[in-house]
């Protein structure tokens, strides 16, 4: 089960990486963002993938167990968004030997 979720967050982080990098040759992201803001639509997307960071920010937090390392983490979270996240679950999963692992608190985490 781990083994296909390395293969799963692995091939979202490259069609993630490879939509960037298409969307930074077509244009420049300031360009997108206004085109995205003056669609309510637009802000709605914007507001739910803040919701969601959000959430991923509070749950590293939580099952991280070196704080500068979730800090770390959450300062990328918020800079390159959900490329982190992936990034994140991809290098959790490799360390993981169970799913409860990957998405629980370790031993060693403060917040029990």
């Amino acid at each position: 089960m781990l083994r296909t979720f390395v293969i799963v967050c692995g091939l979202l982080l490259g069609l993630l990486v490879a939509a960037i990098l298409h969307a930074s040759v077509q244009g420049h992201v300031l360009d997108g963002l206004r085109h995205l803001i003056a669609d309510p639509w637009g802000v709605v997307t914007l507001l739910d993938l803040g919701i969601g960071l959000l959430f991923v920010a509070i749950w590293l937090a939580l099952v991280e167990s070196n704080p500068w390392s979730a800090a770390a983490w959450i300062m990328a979270l918020c800079l390159l968004g959900n490329v982190v996240t992936l990034a994140y679950l991809l290098s959790r999963t490799c360390r993981a030997r169970n799913l409860r692992e990957l998405f629980l608190p370790g031993h060693g985490s403060d917040w029990r």
